[in-house]
């Protein structure tokens, strides 16, 4: 059990992608005890003298505010996935956030970092090497971006001298145990679409190893002091690397000896025409009752095609952050993983 001296911190969703990846960080870069709230907690799951285990739902007032009891700092991580409905959104990142910081208040933890999203610019236009004092868009694109910056405003605007919060807006997180980009990436090569490409791919893209982002948590964490510049403050956190866009998979296929043989490259307003039909389509189907998912949408297609990266000045200034793990080690490092889970896979099926 953690000693009544010792730092304890609270992650929300510490068993999803990026929130395993913290705990790991946290483990391996301070002594803090930590305590994981999620929703799914793994039966093999158990406590050490260093990690608790609690399952419970962020949108639970109640339970949030047991879980945070006795806490000195709490990363606030847990967030749908993009392919939920906009309705959840609004629940776990809007009202869940709501709870997490009345949360933090009665029960003093003291110290709150949130994790936003770059997407928090989304409102269909070019980002270009975009930083913090760009404004936040009266209108998004999508719900996830409007939820995640709606809630990133409430953490900032809560900081004051019993809470100091921060918000870190990773951009395009990929690794090891990755649910979305890269799985996305090997089912389109599985498929033999590789062989196709939007745009012209002169749109720069901010994609960012799961090690940094997990990183930039440890370092907001020790920076939230009294009088710190850091409280109150968003930081952008990518690798500092942006890239074309459809170079990025094509790095991670390189990995397993893959390389397009031919390209089909269908032109930009073709693609919005048919991003609009497949959306139109799955519209109909959710109407006569029957289960579709989100696919191929004109939001997909401007995400891909235009620039979308950001300036991390302020985060290498403030937070003193530097990316841990290089873009070219962290595409290797996941598709070593990802190779890995297929092979064990493989040797499942021949048994």
């Amino acid at each position: 059990m953690a000693s009544s001296s010792q730092t304890k911190c609270l992650v929300t969703g510490g068993n999803g992608f990026l929130g395993r990846w913290i705990v790991q960080e946290l483990i391996k870069r301070t002594d803090y005890h930590i305590t994981i709230l999620d929703i799914f907690i793994p039966t093999n799951a158990i406590n050490t003298d260093r990690i608790t285990y609690l399952t419970g739902d962020i949108t639970d007032a109640a339970a949030v505010r047991t879980a945070l009891k006795g806490h000195h700092i709490c990363m606030h991580v847990a967030s749908p996935p993009h392919h939920f409905p906009a309705e959840k959104f609004k629940r776990i990142n809007i009202d869940g956030t709501q709870n997490v910081i009345d949360a933090c208040l009665a029960e003093n933890v003291g110290r709150l970092i949130y994790t936003s999203s770059a997407s928090v610019l989304s409102d269909g236009s070019p980002l270009v090497n975009a930083d913090e004092t760009a404004p936040i868009p009266k209108t998004f694109i999508e719900t996830y971006s409007e939820t995640k910056a709606i809630a990133e405003a409430m953490i900032l605007k809560a900081n004051c001298d019993r809470l100091l919060t921060c918000s870190l807006r990773p951009s395009g997180i990929f690794g090891p145990g990755d649910t979305q980009g890269t799985p996305g990436f090997m089912d389109v090569l599985k498929k033999g679409q590789h062989v196709l490409q939007i745009g012209d791919n002169s749109g720069l893209f901010d994609w960012t190893y799961v090690e940094n982002v997990a990183y930039s948590h440890i370092l907001a964490a020790e920076k939230l002091t009294p009088g710190s510049k850091v409280a109150g403050q968003a930081f952008f956190i990518t690798n500092g690397t942006p890239t074309p866009f459809w170079n990025h998979p094509r790095a991670l296929m390189a990995q397993k000896n893959v390389v397009a043989p031919y390209l089909i490259i269908i032109n930009y307003h073709i693609a919005l025409i048919i991003g609009f039909l497949s959306e139109m389509a799955s519209l109909i189907k959710k109407a006569l009752g029957k289960e579709s998912k989100d696919g191929f949408t004109r939001v997909r297609v401007r995400y891909i095609s235009f620039n979308r990266y950001f300036n991390i000045t302020k985060a290498r200034t403030l937070l003193g952050y530097e990316p841990v793990v290089g873009y070219k080690e962290g595409i290797q490092r996941t598709m070593a993983h990802f190779i890995e889970q297929e092979e064990i896979q493989a040797k499942k099926k021949t048994q």
